[in-house]
């Protein structure tokens, strides 16, 4: 267990992220939003000590951070014992668990501090599962490009990790439209304009990554030639698009299932973000 974590590191904290990043986005309410709004826009704004303090005062978040020490710390054991002797390794662990579990997140804080600059949303729960996302991926295209292929549980855990990327997206489509109709909603037709062109391109991005990570565990996925993660990328946006030029053609089940997944998303996203943001655009144009 310990080597598959040493070996699989990001892949594992990452699919400690994807669920207390789930459970944190359905328990953050707009309310946790105003300790932030008193130090400044965003967390980029607000001084180091007070962030972090702020961060810590939840309980969720307590918890992610004392999953992801004990992670770091468990790899950082077993690569410095390799070197050292177990006491002097257990000591030495410590101190570089704790920096690296701040690194961490200080990235998540970047991230949220750069969707919320973006969508321009004053919403703690879709701000977190746009950061969350992000991050997210991020991190599983780092794992992905330092690995030839996936063994078999690696590419079940890269799809559950993946998978709950796309039901967070479903949330954040929910959250949008939500948004969009509420009487007292800050979000205008720029905002979400914003907003539904980054749910779409998330999309995209978690439905590439999935076809790559069939890719990478059965390299006879697709019929054709070797293929890399651009030209997953593209055909996973020409399938969304429903084009469907026929050049990347699926194979496995596994290919052909993330296939139909993209063009049920494509139809959902298409029509219920399109026609609010056209709702929207000629709500804001009669009340002028």
């Amino acid at each position: 267990m310990i080597d598959f974590i040493s070996d699989n590191f990001i892949l594992c904290i990452t699919a400690v992220y994807v669920l207390l990043g789930m459970i944190m986005s359905i328990k953050l309410k707009s309310s946790d939003m105003k300790i932030v709004d008193k130090y400044g826009k965003n967390f980029a704004e607000i001084p180091f000590r007070i962030r972090h303090r702020i961060l810590l005062n939840g309980k969720w978040i307590k918890i992610q951070y004392a999953i992801t020490v004990v992670l770091i710390y468990a790899v950082m054991l077993v690569r410095l014992n390799e070197i050292f002797p177990l006491p002097l390794a257990a000591l030495a662990a410590l101190p570089v668990s704790l920096l690296l579990a701040f690194v961490f997140f200080e990235g998540i804080l970047f991230v949220s501090a750069f969707a919320r600059k973006l969508i321009s949303v004053n919403s703690a729960s879709l701000n977190v599962m746009f950061s969350s996302i992000i991050f997210i991926l991020a991190s599983l295209c780092t794992y992905f490009t330092t690995r030839e292929k996936l063994d078999f549980c690696q590419f079940i855990l890269s799809q559950i990790c993946l998978g709950c990327c796309y039901v967070m997206m479903l949330f954040v489509l929910i959250l949008i439209l939500k948004e969009a109709n509420s009487g007292d909603s800050l979000l205008t037709f720029r905002n979400i304009w914003k907003s539904a062109f980054l749910t779409i391109m998330l999309f995209i991005v978690v439905l590439s990554l999935m076809s790559y990570c069939c890719l990478m565990h059965n390299a006879n996925a697709f019929a054709g030639v070797k293929y890399g993660l651009a030209d997953i990328f593209y055909y996973t946006a020409i399938t969304f698009a429903t084009v469907g030029y026929g050049d990347i053609v699926p194979v496995s089940l596994a290919a052909k299932s993330v296939s139909v997944l993209t063009v049920i998303t494509s139809i959902l996203c298409i029509t219920v973000l399109l026609s609010e943001i056209a709702g929207l655009k000629k709500r804001s144009d009669d009340k002028r």
